[in-house]
């Protein structure tokens, strides 16, 4: 990631207040029902739907007009962003998030969730950020390090307008989410953020009864007044599902994961008949005849959704799932994490919430390892790679405690030279520990 910002919140459902810097791999951690859903999914919502709040006609507000004047100032120059236009890029989206946030979260929860602030704060790059301009160019164009539009002699209030915008989101989203504009071609996602949400096992088993024709419309993310019984994420989730298929040729990182899945995890193929809607079957290795998924193990129904997401080919920026460690024994727990470490190190951010200590531990491990003066020695000793470490400054975790109001507090853990400590999970288990002896009749 060439940026990082933190979501700031006040008083989102049981939420009190959070900072959240986004990093490669974020992890959310705590007691149930402390809120990891409810901050995990407004975040997949701002990224997916932030683009749907900039204004369709020029606006008079003051944020807005120092952007405008900017722009204005610089057309047909180059230029490199300095920390003050930034700066003023993003207290321009605050102010749309601010007033389109009731907006949002109805979108998102379906449900009159309400927030007392939402905003972006602490943005900074690792690398410059440069304006250009293409004297015979006809497109918007957008990478890690530039911004490009077609040099034009005039330019409207309403062509600086659908610039400004184009800067703002892409200040904020290049890379991590869908492009402003993009291109509507039916049946494609085209880079929209993936949200796996808990009990997939069970919507793997019901999808076919879920999505039928008549509830396609309503479930859609573009229709604005859902009408079903499920948040945004789980909605776009079932849709997700509709576009399963078996591509022949895949994307290195997707090949790799598919494989990697496939070979330590599942131990066959699952296997995708497109019909109306696709019909999803698991192939056991060394079996010859596929069977339904409703007869499968709770691994495969459970993996199938991440496993169909890189067979597809998938156009995606960003990975979020709730509870990777759910149906999985310790042994494919450390598998998961190791996937994710993987796919972290091939520049997909992953962002999870868990209750597995398991898969925090692996993460601890290959942060250790990274460190480790005998890197090379316990490579090879425990058959690694590069890709399979780890780094800190990639990785942050929060744990939700919930304190004796109900109210629910985040606090950012930190790293030390064995990664990080997770007072959550480290209490637990020291109170199962003393029962332990305790039982055993031990001093």
């Amino acid at each position: 990631m060439d940026k990082r910002w933190t979501l700031h919140i006040e008083k989102l459902a049981k939420i009190e207040s959070a900072d959240v810097q986004l990093s490669p791999l974020m992890c959310f951690v705590g007691d149930n029902n402390s809120g990891k859903s409810y901050l995990m999914s407004l975040l997949w919502g701002i990224l997916t739907l932030g683009k749907d709040i900039f204004p369709k006609s020029p606006s008079d507000t003051k944020t807005y007009k120092k952007c405008e004047k900017w722009l204005k100032a610089h057309i047909g120059t180059k230029t490199t962003f300095e920390a003050e236009t930034l700066d003023a890029y993003v207290q321009w989206f605050n102010e749309l998030l601010t007033t389109s946030k009731n907006y949002l979260l109805k979108r998102i929860f379906n449900y009159d969730v309400e927030a007392n602030v939402i905003e972006i704060r602490d943005y900074h790059r690792n690398k410059k950020l440069e304006l250009l301009w293409e004297p015979e160019g006809q497109r918007y164009s957008v990478g890690a390090t530039f911004l490009r539009f077609p040099s034009q002699e005039v330019n409207t209030r309403e062509q600086l307008l659908r610039m400004n915008s184009y800067i703002c989101w892409n200040i904020l989203m290049e890379g991590i989410a869908s492009p402003l504009f993009t291109p509507i071609v039916k049946g494609r996602r085209m880079g929209e953020p993936v949200y796996l949400p808990a009990s997939r096992t069970g919507f793997m088993l019901t999808y076919q009864q879920l999505v039928d024709t008549s509830l396609q419309q309503s479930f859609s993310p573009e229709f604005e007044g859902n009408t079903s019984a499920l948040t945004l994420p789980y909605v776009d989730f079932l849709q997700l599902v509709t576009k399963f298929d078996s591509t022949a040729r895949l994307k290195p990182t997707a090949e790799w994961a598919a494989n990697f899945i496939e070979t330590e995890m599942t131990h066959g193929k699952v296997l995708v008949k497109k019909t109306a809607l696709p019909e999803i079957m698991y192939r056991p290795d060394g079996e010859e005849h596929a069977i339904p998924l409703y007869v499968s193990s709770s691994i495969v129904t459970e993996i199938s959704p991440l496993l169909l997401l890189f067979k597809s080919n998938i156009d995606f920026k960003s990975l979020i799932i709730e509870e990777p460690e759910a149906h999985l024994h310790p042994q494919l727990q450390k598998q998961m994490a190791r996937l994710i470490i993987n796919l972290v190190n091939r520049g997909i951010p992953v962002w999870i919430t868990t209750h597995s200590d398991t898969i925090l531990q692996h993460f601890n491990n290959m942060i250790m390892l990274r460190q480790s003066p005998n890197k090379k020695a316990l490579i090879e000793k425990y058959n690694y790679k590069e890709q399979d470490i780890l780094s800190q400054t990639d990785t942050s975790m929060y744990q939700f405690d919930q304190e004796e109001n109900g109210h629910t507090l985040l606090r950012i853990l930190d790293g030390g030279n064995f990664g990080f400590s997770v007072p959550t999970f480290n209490d637990a288990i020291e109170n199962m520990v003393d029962e332990v002896y305790d039982f055993q009749g031990e001093e």
